[in-house]
């Protein structure tokens, strides 16, 4: 790209460039990337449009479209990204949050109307979207839980940026969990890895390579954390807590029986904007919990 150009000029090139290496949604992506390096609006692109690009800011767009040309994640390059409404920070290590999951959050900010889900715990954080978002809508006290230490770094960052109060914990599941904890939560979400192993080689690029693979992975049938989450989950809630999950489209039968099946009671799928199974959520009541297990 030639330093004379003007914003226009490279923006037309940008979207050449990634309409060619198949992004579907070039304009898009060519758009944001220099709204990034102009420190514009999108309608600063238009009406500043003939405005010359610097040579430092043709460098980075150049950068910004062969790494795009390289299948790197967008949000990844930008650093950053929207979660209902407020931005999170992210980055390799960490997974980027996504629209499905904003129907969990929604979800769960919808039973507390009617429910007292005022302590939540989210197992498998990453960004930490799920708590920040619940503690800065629902003003719930929130705790977020990772295996990794790089996701908790964003997940700290992301909690400080958003001015609210989560506790952060790296912990394997619920193994460094505070016994104290124990019987206290209102609710336990999680969007665990849900992917069968056989089909991540098949998922595009972008995720494939890119996105953490211990944040995709659900074992051979893709349940494998459900599973554990569900068996242990019993222990951290309080009598009538709820349990929700994050779920593929294709799980939510499957998840139905493995919650009915551990005890746990009025138990419902809900749909994203596709009509398509997405969450599924139940409730622990352990008077029912021990008529199951015919104790």
């Amino acid at each position: 790209m030639k330093e004379s150009k003007t914003i226009s000029q490279a923006l037309q090139e940008g979207k050449e460039r990634l309409k060619a290496a198949g992004k579907d949604n070039y304009v898009f992506e060519a758009e944001l990337l220099m709204m990034d390096i102009c420190s514009l609006s999108r309608v600063g692109l238009f009406t500043q449009g003939e405005e010359g690009i610097s040579p430092q800011q043709a460098k980075r767009y150049e950068s910004y479209l062969s790494q795009r040309e390289g299948n790197r994640p967008l949000q990844y390059i930008l650093g950053q990204c929207e979660f209902m409404g407020l931005p999170f920070f992210v980055g390799e290590g960490v997974l980027i949050p996504r629209s499905d999951t904003e129907v969990l959050v929604e979800g769960i900010l919808e039973v507390s109307k009617q429910e007292k889900i005022d302590k939540i715990m989210d197992v498998g954080t990453g960004s930490g979207c799920i708590p920040i978002c619940l503690a800065h809508y629902g003003k719930m006290e929130a705790y977020g839980v990772d295996i990794s230490p790089k996701a908790l770094d964003f997940a700290k960052k992301n909690g400080e940026n958003n001015k609210v109060n989560v506790r952060w914990i790296e912990s394997d599941l619920f193994s460094a969990i505070p016994d104290d904890l124990k019987g206290t939560f209102d609710a336990i979400v999680s969007n665990p890895p849900y992917i069968a192993k056989e089909v991540i080689e098949g998922l595009m690029p972008e995720v494939r390579d890119f996105e953490p693979r211990n944040a995709l992975d659900g074992g051979e049938d893709g349940l494998d954390f459900y599973r554990s989450i569900i068996a242990d989950s019993r222990h951290w809630l309080r009598d009538g807590g709820w349990l929700f999950f994050e779920i593929g489209y294709d799980q939510g039968q499957a998840l139905l029986s493995l919650m009915e099946e551990a005890g746990f009671c009025k138990c419902m799928l809900q749909q994203d904007l596709a009509g398509l199974d997405r969450v599924v959520f139940g409730k622990l009541e352990r008077e029912f919990l021990m008529r199951c297990n015919h104790v």
